[in-house]
């Protein structure tokens, strides 16, 4: 039996019949077993008749706009029959594009945190000029945080490091305004004291130099500030990229130049593109949980489940808890 994979595919901000498609694309290429939670309805019409997908009917939606609490508690809700077939041990890993803040809410209300975690992250990865993708948590898990709960999400952000990059020893950094140690808010220099007797632990680092410098593996932050950087950056990317294709579009000289480089040009756009690094874990809750972006495409959605998949094929859930239970 493959990996059973839970794939909500309501309340996103693209339609289930493209959040459908993704999922089946990585289905095809993956020893996976697909299983979706949606109304039935809505996603029936869209099924490979080649794939053996099982079908989860919800018949309620959590919206974008919801608040958390109460959208945590809507039991006939996708996002929360997910999470339940994850808590009874109906499969491996759950993953939505749906609200975050409901998202995490469910994940510890139903299946709760590890032992000795007081808040979850999400590690989401963030892709560099280098070629490697560095890793930030928290990016919207927990948005008010206190200094030990950046100092878990060290912990776990480096576990997730070492199965996904190999790492044995993954750097670690707070994102910061500044290298200096007495720089940043409250918050900041008090994790900065709980952090600095790691031995990876190499300072402070400002958020403009991890795409072209990536100073190192795992960048730690409070959730607010991690939300607002992997946007800023995304955004800033494709803004970059839109006004690079006008450019080239204007002139006759820009197509020539476009069509000597396109090899490169082509790479460059791989390598920094969103979708694929589409995907974060939900780090410290009792089962494999991981957030897509609300905007995901087909595309996106097919490289999310792929990094589910070999997350869940790692055993990523039970070597973040052994790293938490060794750092005690």
């Amino acid at each position: 039996m493959g990996i059973r994979i839970v794939v909500d595919v309501m309340g996103a901000d693209k339609p289930p019949s493209e959040l459908i498609k993704g999922a089946q694309a990585a289905a095809k290429r993956l020893p996976l077993n697909l299983i979706l939670v949606g109304k039935r309805g809505e996603i029936h019409p869209h099924l490979d008749p080649a794939l053996p997908v099982e079908v989860v009917h919800a018949p309620d939606v959590v919206g974008m706009d919801e608040p958390p609490l109460r959208a945590a508690r809507k039991r006939d809700s996708s996002l929360v029959k997910g999470i339940r077939l994850l808590a009874e041990g109906n499969a491996e890993a759950f993953l939505s594009p749906g609200n975050t803040g409901a998202i995490v809410a469910a994940a510890v209300f139903i299946l709760g945190r590890l032992p000795g975690v007081s808040r979850p992250g999400l590690c989401a990865a963030i892709p560099t000029l280098t070629g490697k993708e560095l890793y930030l948590i928290d990016a919207g898990a927990t948005v008010d945080c206190k200094p030990h709960n950046l100092l878990q999400f060290a912990q776990m952000g480096e576990s997730y490091a070492r199965e996904a990059l190999g790492v044995e020893h993954p750097k670690v950094g707070l994102l910061n305004v500044g290298e200096e140690e007495i720089k940043g808010d409250k918050l900041a220099r008090e994790a900065y004291k709980l952090l600095s007797g790691r031995g990876n632990f190499v300072g402070n680092v400002e958020p403009h130099r991890l795409i072209d410098e990536r100073p190192v593996d795992v960048v730690v932050c409070g959730g607010f500030a991690g939300n607002l950087t992997i946007k800023a950056l995304e955004g800033g990317a494709e803004v970059v990229w839109e006004s690079l294709k006008r450019a080239i579009g204007d002139s006759t000289s820009g197509k020539l130049a476009a069509l000597l480089l396109r090899r490169r040009l082509r790479a460059l756009s791989q390598r920094l593109r969103y979708e694929r690094y589409n995907g974060a874990p939900l780090l410290g809750v009792r089962g494999l949980v991981f957030v897509a972006h609300g905007r995901s495409s087909a595309a996106a959605i097919e490289a999310a489940v792929e990094r589910t998949f070999w997350s869940a094929q790692a055993g990523l859930l039970g070597r973040v808890e052994e790293a938490l239970t060794r750092q005690e």
